[in-house]
């Protein structure tokens, strides 16, 4: 099951990945304010959940404010590509070119996978890791099977892509990644962007300007 929240001023999708076992994972916590960490908060503990992964699709301060918050009250590491650090770092400069408060990052730990690693919680319910770098230096897609989705963060929107301006993109890299790594997924596969509406594969093969004739 998948439960999105929408959060923060730049409106980040965050989701709750679960199963009848009460396991889940959080993709993308972009809970910036403490009602919005209480919604989140709440919604895990009225359902029982048990948090096992915090799972970071991208570095940028937007996806990971809540993440911190998460950590300590969970006793879980941030799960992220360790390409990700070089952006990840430098989250007080993105707190200020952002317009968000400074995060506390004291007493977290991380946890680095690679891409091609599965993640497994509950009643066998698997993700795997997907190359979805470009937008910024390690950034993951999620692929669940189960619920025929991939969670892609900022790589893919709805007929476009993401940015490629900002300190780390590579538009080259970007439209590989996507096209290698996310179009080749079957074609009714459900993509849950880091913002805005979801799409599907086949739609972005034929309405995407960036996908490849396949």
């Amino acid at each position: 099951m998948i439960k999105q929240f929408v959060f923060n001023h730049f409106q980040v999708n965050t989701f709750v990945l679960y199963d009848k076992t009460g396991q889940c994972v959080i993709i993308d916590a972009g809970c910036n304010e403490q009602t919005e960490k209480q919604e989140l908060f709440s919604f895990i503990e009225s359902n029982n959940l048990s948090v096992k992964k915090l799972l970071l699709t991208h570095a940028h301060l937007d996806h990971f404010c809540g993440m911190a918050d998460l950590a300590r009250k969970y006793n879980i590491p941030i799960t992220m590509h360790e390409n990700g650090k070089k952006i990840f770092h430098i989250f007080t400069l993105q707190a200020q070119g952002m317009n968000f408060q400074p995060v506390d990052m004291t007493d977290v730990a991380f946890e680095y996978i690679n891409y091609g690693k599965e993640i497994s919680f509950g009643d066998n319910y698997t993700l795997k890791t997907l190359n979805a770098s470009g937008h910024c230096p390690g950034s993951i897609a999620y692929y669940s099977p189960s619920d025929n989705a991939v969670f892609v963060g900022d790589a893919v929107f709805r007929q476009t892509i993401g940015r490629t301006d900002l300190f780390g993109g590579d538009l080259d890299e970007l439209v590989d990644n996507i096209n290698n790594n996310i179009m080749t997924l079957p074609l009714d596969t459900v993509i849950l962007c880091g913002h805005g509406p979801q799409t599907d594969v086949e739609y972005e093969r034929s309405n995407n300007p960036y996908i490849q004739q396949y």
